[in-house]
Parts: C-alpha cells; sequence; structure tokens
C-alpha cells in the first residue's frame, strides 16, 4: 500500500516538472513576443537607475504575473499583448508617480557619505559648533546692552532700519569678528 502511495507521489512530481517544464518554455516564447513592448516603454518613460535589464527583469515579473493569473493568455496571443501592455505601463506609471511624489524628491541624487566630501562643498552659512557659538555671543551681548539698545538690536537681527543702526553696529561689529571672516 505504501508503496504504491510513493509511486504515485514519484509520478506526480515527474507530472509537475514537466508542466514547470513546458511552462517556462512558454513563458520564455511569450517573453519574447512581449520584449518588444517592453523596449518601447522603455523610450518613452523614464524610470531613475534603471538600465536595460532592470527594464527587462520588471517586465518578465509583471509576465509572470499575468500568466498567473490568466493562463490562458498563452494561447491568445492579441490579449496577451493587450493585457500585458495595460498592466505594464500602469506598473510604470505607479512607479513614475511614486518617483516624482513631492515626499521623495531626495531620492534623486545619488546617495554619497557627507563626511567624505564636506570637504570639497563650498559653505556661505556656519557649521553648527559656529552657530551654537553664535547664539552664544547674541545672548551675552543681549546682556550688556542697555534696553534701547537692545531693543535697537533686536530690530537690526530682524533686518529693520532705525535712526542710529550704524553706531550700534560698530559698537557690536568686535563681537562678531571671527564670523564675519566665515560668512
Amino acid at each position: 500500500m505504501s508503496c504504491c502511495f510513493f509511486v504515485v507521489l514519484f509520478i506526480l512530481g515527474i507530472v509537475k516538472k514537466k508542466r514547470r517544464l513546458k511552462m517556462s518554455i512558454e513563458t520564455r516564447a511569450a517573453f519574447e513576443k512581449v520584449k518588444p513592448i517592453i523596449l518601447k516603454l522603455k523610450r518613452h518613460y523614464y524610470i531613475q537607475l534603471w538600465d536595460r535589464d532592470d527594464w527587462l527583469q520588471e517586465g518578465h515579473i509583471i509576465l509572470l504575473q499575468l500568466l498567473e493569473r490568466y493562463p490562458e493568455l498563452i494561447e491568445e496571443e492579441e490579449r496577451l499583448y493587450r493585457y500585458f501592455k495595460t498592466k505594464f505601463s500602469s506598473y510604470l506609471k505607479d512607479l513614475l508617480r511614486r518617483q516624482e511624489s513631492q515626499k521623495r524628491q531626495f531620492h534623486k541624487l545619488a546617495y554619497e557619505e557627507i563626511g567624505e566630501v564636506a570637504h570639497a562643498i563650498p559653505s556661505r552659512g556656519l557649521w553648527l559648533d559656529d552657530y551654537v557659538a553664535y547664539q552664544e555671543v547674541i545672548a551675552s551681548l543681549e546682556n550688556q546692552l542697555n534696553s534701547q539698545e537692545r531693543m535697537q538690536f533686536q530690530a537690526l537681527i530682524r533686518g529693520e532700519r532705525f535712526k542710529g543702526r550704524r553706531a550700534l553696529l560698530r559698537k557690536i561689529s568686535p563681537y562678531f569678528k571671527e564670523f564675519a571672516q566665515q560668512l
């Protein structure tokens, strides 16, 4: 009894392998049929960081999903073309939408460790440690000014014009000399 069971399992395994092999041959043939569609869409759309192999691989994946869901498409060539073109172009449009969305704009530039190239980037602003020192100078300076000068200093920070601006700038300029070289 158990011998027959194993024989049946063995035969089923062979049938499944043959079916997979047949499906693999049919899938390759179907892929060769839809390959021009993939290459045409490749000329039409631009997906970042994709080369020809990526396009072919994604097209193959979409084809396999399509054949898994609609196995009868292998016999119906015309329907296969229509279904594949629709599904693959929809897939590409989704990728483009995702690529162009506002939240993912930072993906446009290739990632590079900033620590490795920081010396080559010209900076018009202050580094973090300089910014902290700058804020400390502002806080200590505000404590040293009288109330009128403090109000003028706040107006100066806001970029406003007022009477006595030049005199105030002359008075506080020694405090900011080391920062003037970096800006």
